[in-house]
């Protein structure tokens, strides 16, 4: 086994001219072979983020809740008019960095005096998507529901305005004293 690698090594010195650009074409081939996959990769960019107005967000919110409110039965027809806080907030990813330093100091009376000192820097993270650089969103907060007015043909009955009351409530977490129940045409 030995004198086998020793010979296959002293065949190489020999023949030191033709393997060198064996060797020189192996390393190239082996380049090639590394950067390929990034040249036929298909970029991913990350999605954009939901472009939902106030208006839009607070139309689709009833309209739900009208089309969930009219199933239940003795409600008959329903229209439902929603106040929403703000508009939505969007949180941005940052790389934060924070550091604290503890001091302690004690004079020659016995006096101790310590110090805490607390550094926090950040940064907003960006992303490089086709000559755009557009930030990370780390999360959207939609606008809390303020109040509800629900009109409703069928509210004259206590019974169906609970439901309709607790629905609501429950669908929306909104507290009783944000919903108005009516009794619509």
């Amino acid at each position: 086994m030995a004198n086998s690698i020793k010979d296959f090594l002293h065949g190489i010195k020999q023949n030191w001219g033709k393997n060198k650009f064996l060797i020189w074409f192996l390393g190239l081939a082996g380049v090639v072979l590394l950067l390929l996959p990034n040249f036929f990769a298909p970029r991913q960019t990350p999605p954009p983020a939901p472009k939902i107005t106030h208006t839009n967000y607070q139309q689709q919110l009833q309209e739900e809740l009208e089309s969930i409110l009219s199933g239940i039965a003795g409600v008959g027809k329903v229209r439902v008019m929603l106040t929403l806080d703000d508009e939505q907030e969007v949180v941005y990813a940052r790389n934060r960095e924070v550091s604290r330093r503890t001091t302690r100091e004690e004079d020659n009376q016995g006096g101790v005096r310590d110090q805490v000192e607390y550094d926090e820097r950040g940064q907003l993270v960006i992303v490089r998507t086709s000559n755009q650089e557009e930030p990370v969103i780390e999360k959207i907060i939609r606008p809390r529901v303020r109040g509800v007015l629900v009109v409703a043909a069928g509210a004259d009955d206590p019974r169906v305005r609970e439901t309709l009351l607790r629905a609501v409530q429950r669908v929306l977490d909104v507290p009783v004293h944000r919903i108005t129940i009516e009794k619509g045409r």
